[in-house]
């Protein structure tokens, strides 16, 4: 040790006299001179990390880890902290120090009490609950770095963390759970966001979408088409959205069970876009757009029900039933409106669709169709030839074009001059399958509707001739659909060529695809017109497996081609009420007119709608024949009744048969129906009578429909009506009987079959049909 003292002017070697065991030490003198308490700490601090293990640095690692040796004059600091978060003391009295020692604390940031950040050390003194106090700042503790370093990296990793909770956060606060639901007839390809599905008919998908910086949209095409033919904006405002294409399923929005909060009450999803609201769940009422529009149709709601089939008919080519739905649906809605309105805005919900089929459906003949007669029934015929004319004007080479400005134009149908015109168009465009059968149709419908007498000979040549022309056009042009079948096999049964009418619906039925329910009808009918010995198929080889396991509906399809009736015991063993109704009612009209219809006044919309055209029709027709109101219902139960409606009308109801050429526009069984009808009148004596022959009804309608198959039935019912009759004979005044007399006149009053000879001249010999199968050739005098 030197000699020369060491300069302390702090007094540091007394507060920590061990500090002499250390001299000499260059670095140590000189901090000591300078009196400077934290710089030999610091210097201690350094040569501690380079001293070896030994009793100096055992010495050095007690003189450094006494702080409060070192202590300096210090302004007390400020501590403040809420909920214990801010700046607090971290420090406490050795174990068993003495009262009121001081001792070593840090102030510490702390969050929710936990620290995250030590400061500066202090020799503090605590006495009980008094605030603390301070006697001086003391240096660093050596490994406060690494706890400011630890902290660092804790904060950093927390913010780290933080931040990717927060980005898992807002990923799930941007993401959706969508639901699409096709009620379309075919599958749909849909894009929502990043997503995409193809979704089968009558089914749904699930996911979860992600919202980007764009609004969320749901675009739906055809699968491996690029045609849009949806592309709609969805909400986001819920967790829980709903695509709902093109409108089509019927879906409400029902309370989950269990949850409390939510409304006790279901509500209807009209929209094809919407969410779902908390403590609600999906139940879709109808998954596909038929079941749909028929629901809403059975309980009056003829809105939605032309919303749902209008937007079928909008994006399906060829769907003739949901076209047909959508035109009924609209008539009966606008048909609602107050009649002192203008047609202008009464029947804007009809013009509207039919210039949709207009304007979208311009290659599809079937449509156009439908759209002119629409706008021919609210009165705009005019407007319908005036946009057809522009249409040909700009496409003068299309034979559509032409033929549908054709239609729109006179002269009507089953004139000659309806026939020299579409003979033209014909010339014009030769190798039209559709310009060919329009001309065809013409001739068809003249030589039935014609009013001058033709003779047997003269008129079998012309529907020879007809039947002639129809087989050079099949042969280039076989029929495409079943409107072009049905033209074509009427026209060869009217020139009796049954073996080719009956081949022509073989090879129409050869592909699976065209085995629809019309087709089985029609097919099952020109198989009964033509006969078992020219019919070249078997029907029970078409059914499809689906429909054949329907008792119900195999039942409907024997009544409908005339393959058998069926008896009441079937008829119970029927589940459907409804399907019960409409067999029974169909049946009636052939076996018990009178029964049916007494029992078609009190049925609802559930079962009118579904009756044939031909079934409804004779039913309305009698109806209105005998004054009864309530025929307005069988005429709006079907599309083509209600567009009918008026012609039938005149040609059943007064004794003149003059009713223009609507007739002749009409389907041959539903003018079978009106000429069935419009030959029973009442006669002087009080009962029904027929009036005229009835021998035009198999040629008007070759394939023997009700109306044919009901001839003998309702002649039966007049004749039983007339036998059924007593007449009374009057005498004239001033005259008596008596005596035997009176007994002789009350004998013939009463004698049924004496009345039999005036009932075959009125009833029976008129109608050109055969007698009743009861009534007999005898007569009494």
């Amino acid at each position: 040790m030197s000699l020369t003292p060491v300069s302390d002017p702090s007094g540091l070697l007394e507060r920590a006299p061990r500090l002499t065991e250390l001299l000499p030490d260059a670095a140590l003198s000189e901090a000591l001179a300078r009196g400077d308490a934290w710089a030999v700490h610091a210097v201690l601090s350094r040569r501690l990390e380079q001293e070896p293990p030994g009793p100096k640095r055992e010495l050095l690692a007690a003189l450094v880890e006494d702080r409060g040796a070192f202590v300096i004059a210090g302004r007390p600091p400020v501590t403040s902290s809420v909920l214990g978060t801010g700046v607090r003391w971290k420090g406490a009295p050795a174990r068993g120090a003495a009262p009121n020692a001081p001792f070593v604390a840090e102030r510490t940031v702390t969050v929710l009490g936990v620290p995250v950040w030590p400061l500066d050390g202090y020799l503090v003194r605590a006495d009980g609950n008094a605030p603390i106090q301070v006697i001086g700042q003391v240096p660093p503790s050596p490994g406060r770095s690494r706890r400011r370093a630890g902290a660092l990296a804790g904060m950093a990793l927390g913010l780290c963390a933080l931040a990717g909770l927060g980005a898992v956060w807002l990923d799930a606060r941007s993401m959706r759970a969508v639901t699409v639901v096709n009620g379309l007839s075919r599958p749909v390809d849909v894009r929502i966001g990043g997503e995409h599905w193809v979704v089968a008919p009558g089914t749904q998908e699930q996911g979860r979408v992600k919202l980007g910086d764009e609004r969320l949209r749901a675009v739906a095409t055809w699968p491996g088409q690029e045609s849009v033919i949806e592309d709609v904006m969805l909400p986001t405002e819920g967790e829980r959205i709903l695509f709902n294409v093109k409108g089509a399923a019927m879906l409400e929005a029902v309370p989950e069970q269990g949850r409390t909060y939510a409304s006790p009450y279901s509500r209807s999803l009209p929209e094809s876009a919407m969410v779902l609201q908390p403590g609600e769940q999906l139940s879709v009422q109808a998954a596909n757009w038929e079941a749909a529009a028929r629901a809403y149709a059975e309980s009056g709601r003829w809105e939605a029900a032309s919303r749902v089939a209008s937007a079928v008919a909008q994006v399906e080519a060829e769907n003739t039933l949901a076209r047909e739905m959508a035109a009924r649906a609209f008539l009966l809605m606008d048909s609602q409106v107050p009649v002192n309105l203008p047609d202008a805005l009464r029947w804007r919900n009809t013009r509207g669709f039919a210039a949709m089929l207009m304007h979208t459906w311009q290659e599809d003949p079937g449509a156009q169709a439908l759209a002119l007669a629409l706008m021919r029934f609210i009165g705009e015929g005019d407007s319908a030839r005036a946009r057809y004319t522009e249409h040909a004007q700009q496409h003068p080479d299309s034979p559509l074009a032409a033929l549908y400005l054709q239609r729109a134009s006179p002269p009507p149908l089953g004139t000659a001059e309806a026939v020299a015109a579409y003979q033209e168009l014909a010339k014009r465009f030769p190798d039209s399958p559709d310009v060919g059968r329009a001309w065809l149709d013409a001739r068809w419908r003249f030589e039935l509707g014609d009013s001058r007498v033709w003779g047997d000979s003269e008129r079998q040549e012309f529907a020879v001739e007809t039947s002639r022309l129809l087989r050079t056009l099949v042969e280039k042009h076989p029929p495409a659909n079943l409107e072009a079948l049905e033209l074509d096999v009427r026209i060869f049964l009217r020139a009796q060529l049954r073996d080719a009418a009956t081949t022509l619906v073989r090879r129409y039925g050869e592909d699976p695809r065209h085995r629809t329910w019309g087709f089985l009808v029609l097919a099952g009918r020109t198989a009964a017109a033509a006969g078992p010995e020219h019919t070249s198929y078997v029907m029970p080889d078409w059914i499809p497996s689906a429909l054949a396991r329907q008792p119900e509906r195999m039942a409907l399809l024997d009544l409908l081609t005339g393959q058998g009736l069926p008896k009441e015991a079937e008829l119970a063993v029927v589940t459907s009420p409804v399907n019960r109704a409409v067999l029974r009612l169909t049946r009636d009209v052939l076996q018990d007119p009178k029964r049916a219809l007494k029992q078609a006044v009190g049925e609802s919309e559930a079962v009118l709608s579904r009756l044939d055209p031909e079934v409804a029709a004779l039913l309305a027709l009698e109806l209105t024949r005998v004054g009864d109101a309530r025929a307005k219902n069988l005429f709006n139960a079907s599309l083509p009744l209600m567009l009918a409606r008026e012609p039938l009308r005149n040609h059943a109801v007064p004794s003149s048969r003059d009713t223009g050429s609507e007739l002749l526009r009409l389907d041959p069984g539903l003018r079978a129906a009106a000429t069935l009808v419009h030959a029973r009148r009442d006669a002087t004596e009080g009962y029904p009578v027929f009036t005229q022959r009835l021998d035009g009804l198999t040629r008007m309608d070759a394939l023997g429909g009700f109306a044919v198959r009901a001839a003998s039935p309702w002649m039966r019912r007049a004749f039983d009506a007339c036998m059924d009759t007593q007449v009374v004979q009057t005498l004239p005044p001033g005259i008596m009987l008596r005596g035997s007399l009176v007994e002789e006149q009350t004998r013939r009053e009463n004698d049924r079959e004496g009345r039999r000879p005036n009932c075959e001249a009125r009833i029976v010999t008129p109608t050109g049909l055969p007698l009743p199968r009861t009534a007999t050739a005898t007569t009494t005098p």
